[in-house]
């Protein structure tokens, strides 16, 4: 979740930053997998439609699996995504 959370942030920012080309790093290789073949989870059914709509707005995305041992700096981002959505959800209750 918290990976997928951080890639919706991070798509969403590089459209509204008009960047023409992407690359997704991510070290969930099953989240990289559906994200190629454009397949979600029930769970991330809403982040995945997020991630796919925001796409469009690139002439190139590409999404690459990499290794967590040379991943760290994402996953503090994605852990920080985590918390952030968290403390949102709980300010919207």
């Amino acid at each position: 979740m918290a990976e997928c959370l951080a890639i919706r942030s991070s798509v969403m920012t590089a459209a509204s930053s008009n960047i023409r080309s992407l690359t997704v790093y991510s070290d969930s290789q099953v989240l990289i997998n559906m994200l190629k073949i454009k397949e979600s989870r029930p769970s991330l059914f809403g982040i995945m439609g997020d991630i796919y709509h925001f796409s469009r707005a690139f002439e190139a995305i590409s999404f690459v699996f990499i290794p967590r041992l040379q991943n760290s700096d994402a996953d503090l981002v994605a852990k920080a995504a985590l918390v952030r959505e968290e403390t949102l959800s709980s300010v919207e209750a």
